[in-house]
């Protein structure tokens, strides 16, 4: 099963990655440990039993370093023997005292002492397996400990459980080296799993994609159309630049970039700076956040005069006369105000990136034209 956006397909290779070495159960001990099945089938008994693989109970007796013995609840007496009690060899009597309630699975009917011999290991680790199945089905997160990797991912343990992270779903991007995992405790969500073969794949992605969104999410809701916020140049387009706000990108469209005409946002910007910017307008459900850098600095319209006579450089010209760049922004020398003389084209008298002296004729705020003159410039 699956909840993120890259499930787990049929027969991918992460199927033999979480299955080649099973779970190992028992520990090392003096005698030969009884082997522990799959939890989808019984245990091998060395007495033919119908009872077995069967969870009983029943309440400790006694116990020592080696065994525990027990009351069942139909009254018979069992044991569990310390290589059948936990799956990483733990000292019985540092974990269970008489009167302690535990299961087990049954393993034979009895030993030479006439008790049933139990697996507490295998009890647990089938009980695991349905814990883990149903929170899969709740999509719960759970937490795995790193305990080796692979080339193609990372093996976990989870309740007891040996299960596999893909290494594209350890992170949101590509993970180079899956390897400085090992010793780390990962929240997890289970995309797959099938207690009959002993396979458990996880994912750390689908996780982080979820706190992504939420984050997300929660900076578009904070934003305010008109405030000031501070970002980083995230990439450059054709028709503006892209500004990371600290997880959310918003566009300066090249209209907005400057006062002045922007031909491409290169021209103004690269990858990696940083801007302020203000807030026009912000879209929740699209993701969508439009700034501006230009209107954080003063317009310099403003500051152009009537009939104030400055310098420039001829940014363009067109079939109706020359612009002028006066302080950040563009005027129109108009081809009756270049010369003296009557002129035809605009290159007959300048060239782009000509300085040139002009006369404020008039200035249109509201449309922001300006309105420019050479001959008067020079006869004044």
């Amino acid at each position: 099963m699956s909840d993120v956006g890259d499930p787990v397909a049929p027969g991918d290779s992460l199927a033999a990655e979480s299955s080649t070495e099973p779970i190992a159960i028992g520990s090392v001990a003096a005698a030969e440990p009884t082997p522990i099945p799959a939890p989808g089938a019984p245990p091998k008994a060395s007495n033919a039993d119908p009872d077995s693989g069967r969870i009983v109970g029943g309440a400790v007796q006694s116990v020592d370093n080696d065994e525990v013995e027990l009351t069942l609840d139909d009254g018979r007496t069992a044991v569990i023997h310390r290589r059948n009690f936990d799956a990483k060899g733990a000292d019985p009597v540092a974990v269970v005292t008489i009167g302690d309630r535990l299961e087990g699975a049954v393993l034979s009917r009895e030993d030479p002492k006439n008790r049933v011999v139990l697996s507490r290991a295998w009890a647990q680790k089938k009980h695991a397996w349905t814990e883990i199945e149903a929170l899969a089905n709740d999509k719960v997160v759970v937490q795995g400990a790193v305990t080796s990797s692979t080339k193609r991912g990372v093996v976990v343990d989870v309740r007891g459980l040996r299960g596999f992270v893909p290494s594209s779903h350890l992170e949101l991007d590509e993970t180079p080296n899956v390897s400085t995992y090992v010793g780390q405790t990962l929240d997890l969500r289970v995309l797959d799993v099938d207690a009959s073969k002993e396979r458990l794949v996880l994912s750390r992605r689908a996780i982080l994609m979820k706190e992504r969104r939420r984050a997300t999410h929660d900076l578009l809701t904070s934003l305010v159309v008109g405030e000031e916020r501070a970002g980083t140049v995230s990439s450059l387009v054709d028709y503006g630049a892209f500004v990371d706000l600290g997880g959310v990108n918003g566009l300066v469209h090249v209209s907005e970039l400057a006062w002045g005409r922007v031909h491409r946002p290169g021209d103004v910007l690269s990858v990696g700076d940083e801007v302020r910017v203000k807030v026009l307008d912000v879209k929740v459900k699209r993701r969508r956040v439009s700034l501006s850098i230009r209107q954080l600095v003063p317009d310099p319209i403003s500051q152009v005069v009537v009939d104030e006579i400055v310098s420039g450089p001829i940014t363009r010209l067109a079939d109706f006369g020359a612009f002028v760049d006066v302080g950040g922004i563009d005027g129109l020398v108009h081809l009756s105000e270049l010369a003296e003389h009557r002129v035809f084209t605009p290159e007959e008298v300048v060239s782009p990136g000509e300085q040139v002296r002009v006369k404020v004729l008039s200035v249109d705020r509201k449309r922001r034209r300006i309105e420019l003159s050479i001959r008067r410039a020079v006869s004044g």
